[in-house]
């Protein structure tokens, strides 16, 4: 079986810490009376990217699952 690896740097992608999932959290604010003045509200992401953590660039971009 092949190694899987980054199409940057060639990195080994299998090897304990070499990539990086990064979900983004997305939302907006509403204006509030209340102390500090705003409201923000959550909305779940459609999709994770994982980068790689020699070159910190990203490897591929995938769907959440619900």
């Amino acid at each position: 079986m092949a190694a899987i690896s980054c199409t940057h740097c060639g990195a080994d992608l299998t090897a304990p810490q070499s990539v990086r999932i990064a979900e983004y959290h997305f939302g907006h604010m509403e204006k509030v009376d209340e102390d500090p003045g705003f409201k923000y509200h959550f909305e779940q992401a459609d999709n994770f990217t994982l980068l790689c953590n020699s070159c910190k660039r990203l490897v591929r971009t995938l769907p959440m699952n619900k």
